[in-house]
């Protein structure tokens, strides 16, 4: 763990939070007033700044129409990077934007094309 920042694993879970509360076209102050928190502490929450309690994963899972365990589940599948490190992939500016257009692409082909593009372009330098 850093001893300078966020936990990688609270990070991911903001960002499992984030991806979510976009899918459901829902500002942060929509989420903190569903929640009964500000839109700064949801911010807090998203970047990972601020733990999430488990009550109020539960909140949010309710605002958010999603139980615990899929949260759960994103977090997992979103911090498998969360041991790596400094360069943890999540920190990357770009990481957030891609995840969250990727998550509004219905088809699961197209969303394995975008990837199989990516590593292509990875693998090529592009």
């Amino acid at each position: 763990m850093d001893e300078g920042g966020p936990d990688r694993l609270d990070q991911a879970l903001g960002l499992a939070i984030r991806l979510r509360r976009h899918a459901r076209g829902l500002s942060q102050s929509s989420l903190g007033e569903a929640i009964g928190v500000s839109f700064q502490q949801i911010q807090k929450y998203e970047r990972g700044a601020n733990r999430v309690s488990f009550s109020t994963m539960v909140r949010i899972c309710e605002a958010l129409g999603c139980q615990v365990s899929d949260l759960v589940a994103e977090v997992e599948q979103l911090g498998a990077s969360a041991t790596r490190g400094p360069d943890d992939l999540l920190t990357q500016p770009e990481a957030a934007p891609m995840l969250e257009a990727l998550s509004q692409i219905r088809s699961q082909g197209v969303r394995r094309a975008v990837l199989d593009l990516a590593r292509s372009l990875a693998r090529d330098g592009g």
